[in-house]
């Protein structure tokens, strides 16, 4: 079953993962979630952000509105 789970694409990513993707700190993200820029989920204590939700934020920020 493990070895399945290595061949699918990863759906959510830590917030330092998505510091990580978004060439940013750890702080930048938690920013951009507090002011809603990016969409997170909880999980338990942590945060989650979805492939989705970066997707989104990364396509909104390129058409012109920046940081």
């Amino acid at each position: 079953m493990l070895e399945e789970s290595k061949h699918q694409p990863q759906l959510v990513f830590t917030v330092e993962e998505t510091a990580a993707i978004l060439k940013v700190t750890p702080k930048t993200v938690y920013r951009l979630v507090d002011r809603k820029m990016l969409h997170a989920i909880k999980a338990l204590r942590h945060l989650r952000i979805t492939k989705k939700s970066l997707d989104s934020f990364v396509s909104n920020t390129s058409e012109g509105g920046g940081l």
